[in-house]
């Protein structure tokens, strides 16, 4: 019974251990794929989903945070210059103060998809880390076309580390 107590305690201690990640928290490490995002539908949590088409369910980019802003919607829209290798997820619409830039949109942590803006900022707020401005950051999540701005961004983040 001893060794089975033990075998046990300790396969509890690995599983706590691999579910805590520090600043990269971001969802529910059983909802987590391999590859840095959420398993399911790509726009889960998102409300009026319909105005952005996705263009990869899920994808990768870095690069240097250059606006931090807290939504009224409970987003946070962070504002990122990518790194050489991501710069083809942008297109012609993608700039921040006149500069080529790339938006990630943290959503909150509704437990479906929110009617609209004012049901989505009474849901739980996120618990995804937010970074600070100048950091650089890794993030995944569902690369997506949002017809409401003509800009290619990554929404909603599902893990983002820096």
């Amino acid at each position: 019974m001893g060794a089975t107590r033990a075998a046990l305690i300790a396969a509890v201690l690995a599983c706590a251990a691999c579910a805590t990640t520090g600043a990269a928290a971001t969802t529910t490490p059983a909802a987590m794929l391999p590859n840095g995002c959420r398993a399911g539908l790509p726009l889960a949590h998102v409300y009026t989903p319909d105005r952005l088409k996705v263009l990869d369910p899920c994808k990768h980019a870095e690069g240097v945070v250059v606006d931090v802003a807290a939504e009224e919607d409970g987003d946070y829209h962070i504002w990122f210059r990518p790194d050489p290798g991501y710069t083809y997820l942008m297109n012609r619409e993608n700039h921040f103060q006149g500069r080529p830039a790339m938006l990630a949109e943290i959503v909150p942590d509704c437990p479906g998809e929110p009617a609209d803006e004012q049901a989505a900022a009474k849901c739980p707020k996120t618990h995804i880390s937010i970074p600070k401005l100048g950091e650089h950051v890794a993030i995944n999540g569902p690369w997506v076309f949002d017809s409401n701005h003509g800009w290619n961004e990554i929404h909603p983040v599902d893990t983002i580390t820096t």
